[in-house]
């Protein structure tokens, strides 16, 4: 049975597929019902080639097929979706989001930079775990970093109020191919992706130290590190472990020269890593670090609730309009 409370929210990244599925309750908290990434690699060879290819196209559409599914099982009426980096860059991309909202059943839209930092942001500064974790009470200087496959979102802001917002076109399969970061990672490869990843922050603002700004991370790549460190420590990966915990830059940096130093095949075994993330997790973490020592902070917060939460906040509250406006 539908029911008007439930929303479906998707995020078609470059590297992944995420849905995320929750009913909102009476007083307006979103309940989340239903929470899964399938790692996809939509916009693997995009940067050099400016398609999406058949395979990744599949195997994007076959993800899409089932979380449109599961969606409407859970009773959500409809599902809106958002593409990033890979379906803005690719000149097949608009027939892509043709066949993937009939197969999904809802709506695609390919959202520019400044709308998916936008997103990001919102869903940061609506999660309560996450401002109780970085003690944010009043106004201060908040920043979310989201690492993609394609693009890094890096958005500054005092509580509502975006001061900056910018779409990088790096992202950790973007960084990988571009540095030729293949196995083994020679020292070469992590060198050159270290000048890449600095470039590309190069006109990004540092904030007033005097602020203390607040940075929170979210994406896979953040997610992962986590999630390694968590492991590490002889401690369960959960959801609770991963979302709102802190990382230093002196722990990521350590973390990206210890995953180069290892084959593929190792670094897949490392607890803690998804096996699927573990060709582009050593980008991740070169881009993750540079952004921290590019805004000049030495910690971060992690969050697990990413894009598609500033779009399932979006959707609610259209929800909730349309119910009042019914109302009257």
């Amino acid at each position: 049975m539908t029911n008007h409370r439930t929303v479906a929210a998707v995020d078609i990244g470059t590297n992944s597929v995420k849905m995320t599925v929750a009913r909102r309750s009476a007083d307006g908290v979103l309940n989340i019902l239903f929470d899964e990434t399938v790692i996809t690699r939509l916009g693997k060879g995009v940067d050099s080639s400016g398609r999406i290819t058949d395979e990744a196209a599949e195997r994007t559409l076959s993800a899409l097929a089932a979380f449109g599914g599961q969606a409407r099982g859970l009773g959500a009426q409809t599902v809106a979706a958002v593409g990033t980096s890979a379906l803005r860059d690719a000149t097949n991309g608009a027939e892509i989001v043709a066949e993937a909202e009939r197969r999904m059943g809802g709506t695609v839209e390919i959202i520019a930079g400044a709308r998916e930092a936008g997103l990001t942001y919102r869903a940061a500064r609506n999660d309560a775990d996450i401002m109780r974790a970085g003690g944010i009470a009043g106004a201060a200087l908040f920043i979310t970093s989201d690492i993609g496959g394609g693009s890094t979102e890096i958005v500054q802001g005092v509580d509502a109020d975006i001061i900056y917002a910018e779409s990088l076109q790096i992202g950790a399969v973007r960084l990988s191919e571009r540095a030729g970061l293949g196995d083994p990672v020679t020292g070469e490869a992590f060198q050159a992706a270290l000048l890449l990843a600095n470039a590309a922050l190069a006109d990004v603002p540092t904030p007033p130290a005097a602020l203390a700004p607040v940075l929170v991370a979210s994406g896979g790549t953040a997610a992962n590190l986590a999630a390694m460190e968590i492991a590490a420590r002889g401690e369960a990966v959960t959801f609770d472990a991963v979302h709102a915990s802190r990382l230093t830059r002196e722990q990521i940096e350590s973390r990206a020269a210890f995953l180069a130093s290892l084959p593929l095949a190792e670094r897949r075994k490392v607890p803690g890593l998804e096996p699927d993330r573990a060709d582009v997790i050593v980008a991740g973490a070169i881009i993750q670090a540079r952004v921290m020592a590019r805004l000049g902070t030495d910690s971060l917060l992690v969050s697990l609730r990413g894009l598609r939460y500033g779009l399932l906040y979006e959707q609610a509250e259209r929800e909730q309009e349309t119910a009042d406006m019914r109302a009257l």
